[in-house]
């Protein structure tokens, strides 16, 4: 599977015919006050449930060379994260161990290098390494997309993790056709739901499953036309009978 860096630069050429989008709000603070070294953090020192959870002071990045300083305004919830809060999902070495996959804010600062056009205060989402949840994060440069006008900035940050998996998945590895009937396991799960939805744009037939009655009907909520409960249902069969053995 290509890399966060491949496969956002593979997607960028796909959705970067927008126009850039600027804050609705110019005046505001666009990156961290003079004098001002740290920022407000979720943070997380022993693992366990969301009670562990505190809001924090912690250092405030600076963008290194490639890197683009965002001015976080939303982030969003991802099962990585739910895992490294309860200590069974480290971060990546030389990561920055504050929660958060995605995220979408506004251009702060611009590292040493960064090559592209971008605009102090124009409205980005990107794909993290962690440190989303937080008031700033660092993000290398090939890892930032512009939000399209479209989105809100709340919805972006949504995008960057499961929608672009989804995305990556199946146009760039399975290249789904239309008129294609696709499986999707686990259907009810982020980049489930938003496979369906994108199988449906493509014109394919999404088929899912799911493991309850309630994840089954979210499937069928979302585009599937046909879902199976692999806890209990032999769906290998049930597939091959709803797709006439195809």
């Amino acid at each position: 599977m290509a890399d966060k860096g491949t496969l956002t630069k593979q997607v960028f050429t796909k959705i970067q015919d927008v126009p850039p989008q600027l804050s609705p709000k110019m005046s505001e603070q666009l990156g961290p006050a003079v004098g001002e070294t740290t920022m407000l953090a979720v943070c997380v020192d022993d693992p366990g449930g969301p009670e562990k959870l505190y809001l924090g002071r912690v250092s405030t990045p600076q963008p290194k060379a490639g890197e683009i300083l965002i001015k976080v305004h939303a982030t969003a919830l991802n099962r990585a994260d739910l895992l490294q809060r309860k200590g069974l999902y480290p971060a990546p070495p030389g990561e920055s161990d504050i929660l958060g996959l995605e995220a979408a804010g506004t251009v702060a600062a611009l590292g040493v290098g960064v090559s592209g056009q971008w605009v102090l205060g124009q409205q980005v989402m990107a794909l993290l390494s962690g440190g989303g949840y937080a008031e700033f994060v660092s993000v290398p440069e090939e890892l930032v997309m512009l939000i399209p006008p479209h989105l809100t900035i709340t919805q972006a940050a949504a995008i960057p993790e499961a929608w672009l998996t989804a995305f990556q998945l199946i146009h760039l590895i399975a290249k789904v056709q239309p008129g294609e009937t696709v499986l999707v396991h686990a259907g009810a799960s982020g980049v489930g739901t938003a496979a369906i939805q994108l199988l449906r744009l493509t014109q394919a037939t999404p088929v899912a499953t799911a493991g309850t009655t309630e994840k089954l009907q979210m499937t069928k909520s979302v585009g599937a036309a046909a879902a199976f409960n692999y806890e209990n249902e032999d769906f290998a069969e049930m597939v091959l009978e709803f797709t006439n053995g195809n």
